[in-house]
């Protein structure tokens, strides 16, 4: 390797702006957290929705997937933070701004509440048709058969793809510094127009995310396996 490659690679200057890009990645993971608890709770709704035997609740809870599931992140993004704020004040006749936060979240909450959907479904259709009539025979409501039945070996079956989604969902955080939310990448663009020296940054930044996503979701798989294993054993 040249010494000019090597110089070129040097991490140093990532380490000198390390509290600066610190930040930045914890903006990643309250972008992360915050969309991720949007997705669940959406996902769940429109699960619920297109298992619902009423076929027209079947094709809102359908409509929501295949919209959310097929829009691009990067589109989403955009469109929440600059186009529907236009149409939310021309509904109410005042202007409507949202914070690069709170667009970022709304748009990878809505989109990967898509995929969750999906999941949630075959959680629930996975789930024997007794053990619903075996509720209802205890007499049980249907918010309780949701809680105490449905639920909980939802959960267990969801488990494993539920990790995938939510890795997905942390890579598409690094998108949001486009609507300037002060995530990692944004605060390594900045850096890099003051020092213009991109190699090393970018190339930190790239390592960064894979060590960041690889240690978690590692270990986030190990520690629901051992769960599942001990509970479900």
């Amino acid at each position: 390797m040249s010494e000019a490659l090597i110089d070129a690679l040097n991490p140093a200057l990532f380490w000198e702006y390390r509290l600066v890009l610190l930040r930045g990645l914890a903006f990643n993971a309250y972008v992360f957290f915050a969309a991720a608890t949007v997705a669940l709770i959406v996902g769940l709704a429109a699960a619920l929705l297109r298992v619902n035997r009423a076929w027209p609740f079947r094709w809102i809870g359908t409509l929501h997937v295949e919209v959310f599931r097929n829009a691009p992140d990067y589109i989403m993004v955009i469109w929440v933070h600059f186009v529907l704020p236009l149409l939310l004040g021309k509904l109410i006749g005042q202007r409507i701004e949202f914070s690069p936060f709170v667009s970022a979240v709304i748009a990878l909450g809505f989109v990967y509440s898509g995929y969750f959907a999906e999941t949630f479904r075959a959680g629930i259709q996975s789930i024997p048709q007794g053990h619903l009539d075996a509720g209802r025979a205890c007499g049980m409501g249907e918010s309780t058969i949701l809680c105490r039945i449905i639920l909980p070996q939802v959960v267990r079956r969801m488990l494993p793809e539920a990790v995938n989604q939510f890795v997905s969902l942390f890579k598409a955080t690094t998108i949001v510094s486009l609507i300037a939310v002060p995530d990692l990448m944004y605060q390594v663009s900045m850096v890099t127009q003051q020092e213009m020296r991109p190699l090393p940054l970018y190339t930190g930044a790239a390592v960064t995310y894979f060590a960041v996503i690889y240690v978690v979701a590692g270990s986030v798989r190990g520690l629901s396996e051992r769960w599942r294993n001990k509970v479900y054993a």
